[in-house]
C-alpha cells in the first residue's frame, strides 16, 4: 500500500513548518551526495557512541540525512501527507517540538534496542513515525486515498487513517527490511501518540 493523498485536507494556514521540514532535508540531502558515505559516518547516529556519552549531537544530525532518493521522498512524502493536517490543528511549534522529540526518542531508545551499535543510523523516519502516531490520534476517520496491488494490477481505495496507518505499523513489527531501523519507526509512532496529547490545542 502507498498513500496518495488524504481526502480529508483541513483547510487553513499553509503549513509551513511542514514545508521548511522537507525544504531542509531536501537542500541537506543534495548538499551530502558529494560524498554521502563520509557525511553518514560522521554525522550519522552509532548506537554505540551514544551508549558510551559520544557524539550526542547526531543524535540531531542524523535526523536530517537521508541514504538516497528513495529513502528521501519516501519520507518527505509522507510528511506531505500526514503533516499539514497535524500542524493545523496543534500549531506550528507544538507540531515541531513533537517533530523533533519523537525522532530523538526514537533515536535514544534504539541504541538500546538495536543488536547492531556500530553501523550509523540516518533519516527523518523517527521523527515522521511521530506524526503518524499523532494524525492517527487525532484523525482516526480521515480517508487516505491509497494506491493498493492486486495480483498484476494496481488500484486506488479510499481507506480510513486508522485502518492504513494500523496495517502501516502491522508491516514494521511483522515484515522489518534489512538495513532499515524498524524499531525506531515504532518508537517514534508511541511518543507521537503520546505527545500530541500534550501538545494538541485545548
Amino acid at each position: 500500500m502507498f498513500p496518495l493523498y488524504d481526502e480529508s485536507h483541513k483547510s487553513g494556514r499553509m503549513p509551513i513548518i511542514t514545508i521548511g521540514l522537507i525544504f531542509f532535508n531536501t537542500l541537506i540531502f543534495l548538499f551530502t551526495l558529494a560524498n554521502l558515505e563520509f557525511i553518514t559516518q560522521k554525522f550519522g547516529l552509532i548506537p554505540n557512541n551514544i551508549l558510551q556519552g559520544k557524539r550526542l549531537e547526531t543524535i540531531f544530525t542524523s535526523m536530517f540525512l537521508h541514504g538516497g532518493f528513495l529513502h528521501l521522498i519516501g519520507n518527505m512524502w509522507f510528511l506531505w501527507i500526514f503533516g499539514d493536517n497535524l500542524e493545523t490543528t496543534i500549531g506550528k511549534i507544538r507540531f515541531l517540538f513533537l517533530y523533533i522529540l519523537s525522532g530523538f526518542l526514537a533515536g535514544v531508545l534504539y541504541c538500546f534496542l538495536t543488536y547492531d551499535k556500530l553501523t550509523p543510523v540516518v533519516g527523518a523516519s523517527g521523527a515522521i513515525s511521530g506524526v503518524l502516531g499523532g494524525y492517527l490520534l487525532l484523525f482516526p476517520k480521515n480517508k487516505v486515498r491509497t494506491l493498493v496491488p492486486l495480483g498484476f494490477f494496481l488500484t486506488t481505495v479510499s481507506i480510513p487513517a486508522i485502518v492504513f496507518l494500523l496495517i502501516w505499523l502491522l508491516f514494521q513489527f511483522l515484515l522489518p527490511e534489512e538495513g532499515v531501523a524498524t524499531g525506531a519507526h515504532i518508537i517514534g509512532f508511541f511518543s507521537g501518540i503520546l505527545l500530541v496529547k500534550l501538545f494538541r490545542k485545548r
